[in-house]
């Protein structure tokens, strides 16, 4: 498994990974990024793309709409 995350996590404008999230994500709201504003994709789009990276078992964890790295 890589040490980094990519794909649709990273926001292609800005290159940050900083996700704003609705306190309760519904599978189709819409996510943007926190930094730029940009939109991302839906919560279930992220989210399945998170789980394909590994998701909770890998390096990293998801958690209120932030991402961290796991030592």
């Amino acid at each position: 498994m890589g040490e980094y995350l990519n794909h649709q996590l990273e926001c292609p404008y800005c290159l940050t990974i900083r996700l704003r999230l609705p306190a309760e994500a519904k599978p189709s709201a819409q996510i943007v990024c926190d930094d730029c504003g940009e939109f991302l994709g839906t919560w279930d789009e992220l989210l399945s793309d998170f789980e394909k990276q590994g998701g909770e078992d890998g390096v990293f964890r998801l958690d209120k709409g932030r991402i961290r790295r796991v030592d």
